[in-house]
């Protein structure tokens, strides 16, 4: 059987396919590069304490690490499992399959160890301890600004939040502070650290 030839027209539209098709190839290699990435190096581990605190801590440290390792989001579910022990690990193995995605188990993660408290609750525990006379600024207005934190976003502005924290100072920085002079809460910081100085 004799060998068919190529015209010149048909050359060059196959050499145009392949180079066309060459970009598509080189970068599936490069996703599936990307992709590579775990949680295998990662020391960041969640217990299953019913603690808000402790699950964000978890959430904030481990997609740090996702996006630093750049783990894509269907390597990170798959192995979001080496990062549980206890009873987070027997909670997971009974919900894996509701987590179709990353945003899923981050979803179910918050619902289960973190319910959401009702707002009042929130304000309650702002307002329920005023700083003590020993008590650093330091601590205090960080403890109170993540509380305030937990809030619907743009509930109040940052004067308004300032007017709070400021009302639970003790009496001796609101003497030596006053309030029309902070206008940040990294104003209220400085100037209370420098007064815990100088005392």
């Amino acid at each position: 059987m004799a060998a068919t030839q190529m015209s010149e027209e048909q050359f060059r539209v196959l050499i145009e396919t392949i180079r066309s098709l060459a970009p598509q190839q080189q970068n599936q290699v490069i996703d599936e590069i990307k992709s590579k990435g775990s949680f295998a190096n990662c020391a960041t581990r969640f217990s299953g304490q019913c603690d808000s605190d402790a699950v964000e801590v978890f959430i904030d440290a481990v997609e740090t690490y996702k996006e630093m390792e750049q783990i894509s989001d269907k390597d990170a579910l798959r192995g979001l499992p080496l990062l549980f022990n206890g009873l987070a690990s027997t909670w997971w193995k009974g919900v894996r399959r509701e987590a179709k995605t990353w945003d899923d188990a981050m979803h179910l993660l918050r619902e289960h160890f973190s319910p959401t408290k009702p707002t009042y609750q929130i304000y309650l525990e702002i307002f329920e301890k005023k700083q003590g006379d020993s008590e650093p600024i330091d601590p205090f207005i960080l403890e109170k600004r993540a509380l305030l934190a937990k809030l619907p976003e743009g509930r109040h502005d940052e004067e308004t939040e300032l007017d709070f924290i400021y009302g639970l100072l003790n009496n001796k920085f609101r003497q030596k502070i006053p309030r029309h002079e902070i206008k940040s809460f990294r104003d209220l910081l400085e100037k209370g650290r420098t007064m815990e100085r100088t005392r």
